[in-house]
């Protein structure tokens, strides 16, 4: 039970640190963050979400009722025109969204109205590859926070990465999220599960038309075989597969309408699937963390080395029925992208120290 006196003192002289959400895939890097500042008695989250969120990502607010965190709306415009959150009382502001991307305008006005006001401000990796930072768009933006805490370690910083931004790193390695990345042992509901991202203008339609064939390969391989296929939750593209794929009472394919409501995100979702095909994306490091096997359904360049591609529906269809674990394959994955350990803990106390010392 809490003790009121004690909360009623933290309430009082507790630093504030506003919490940003404000794109899809900003809850499962920042609940993490959350809980973590929860956690210490001298700091506490004021959580802001972008009201477009309660439409396009309904699971945004489901996991933070969950886990008991208020919050509050906020629209988006105003956030980037500058008159909303309010900043009165705050010492800090920390987003998973920010930089001169065009797609993070709101967290990057917040980040300088931070600046300008004189507040600590932090920035959180948000994805494997991540604009300004790591991958095929690494000097396609600048941040304006003070602080970037990425996953990598050191060593994987990307030689031509900026020295503006080189200064703001912090290697403190990814948010955990609930419950660990494995999860308990259950039966696997999945032998396989495709991801695909294939609505972004990285991709060309040989890799589309590739990736189906790979996909029908497998499913009349292995008729026995149950194979789940989820689609980016905001680019949708498996979901107009449905004609095409009908006749394959083994596909099992989760349409992104659902998974935008559904609190079980990615991680949830891979406890029960024992291998993985994906596009590049945080899928691939997702299903490695969770110790799934994991292969490319496209050529993602050395940030996703030493995983294989598969370049064949022969390939897909060896991958799929192997039962190699693939362990060595995926602790060297590891190793190279992440720093080991909860990010979220080093995250909380890097701010604990940046507004108490």
């Amino acid at each position: 039970m809490t003790n009121p006196l004690r909360a009623a003192a933290r309430a009082v002289f507790a630093k504030r640190v506003l919490v940003f959400v404000d794109l899809t895939q900003d809850i499962d890097v920042l609940l993490p963050v959350i809980l973590a500042l929860r956690a210490d008695d001298a700091l506490t989250a004021t959580v802001r979400v972008s009201r477009w969120l309660e439409r396009e990502s309904p699971r945004t607010a489901a996991l933070l009722k969950a886990h008991g965190i208020p919050f509050a709306y906020v629209r988006r415009h105003e956030v980037i025109e500058g008159r909303a959150p309010s900043l009165r009382g705050i010492a800090a502001v920390i987003a998973a969204s920010e930089s001169s991307h065009p797609a993070h305008a709101a967290g990057h006005a917040l980040a300088l109205r931070a600046q300008a006001a004189g507040l600590k401000s932090y920035v959180v990796q948000h994805g494997l590859e991540n604009v300004g930072l790591i991958g095929v768009e690494a000097g396609a933006a600048s941040f304006a926070s003070g602080t970037v805490f990425c996953w990598f370690p050191d060593a994987a910083t990307p030689e031509t990465m900026p020295s503006a931004t080189r200064a703001k790193l912090a290697h403190v390695g990814r948010p955990e999220p609930p419950g660990g990345w494995a999860g308990p042992r259950t039966r696997p509901a999945f032998d396989l599960g495709v991801f695909e991202n294939l609505h972004w203008d990285r991709y060309g339609e040989a890799d589309r038309t590739a990736f189906q064939a790979g996909l029908t390969a497998v499913a009349r391989a292995m008729p026995g075989a149950r194979i789940l296929l989820r689609g980016h939750p905001a680019g949708a593209w498996a979901d107009g597969l449905g004609h095409e794929l009908a006749q394959f009472a083994n596909i099992t394919t989760a349409l992104a309408a659902r998974t935008r409501r559904d609190v079980s995100g990615a991680v949830e979702i891979l406890r029960g699937i024992k291998r993985v095909i994906t596009t590049p994306s945080t899928i691939a490091l997702d299903a490695a963390l969770a110790g799934r096997p994991v292969a490319l359904a496209v050529d993602g360049g050395g940030l996703y080395s030493p995983l294989p591609v598969l370049t064949s529906p022969d390939d897909w269809v060896r991958f799929a029925s192997s039962s190699d674990p693939c362990r060595e394959t995926l602790d060297l994955f590891r190793s190279r992208v992440l720093v080991l350990g909860d990010g979220a803990a080093r995250i909380a106390e890097r701010i604990h120290r940046g507004l108490l010392s």
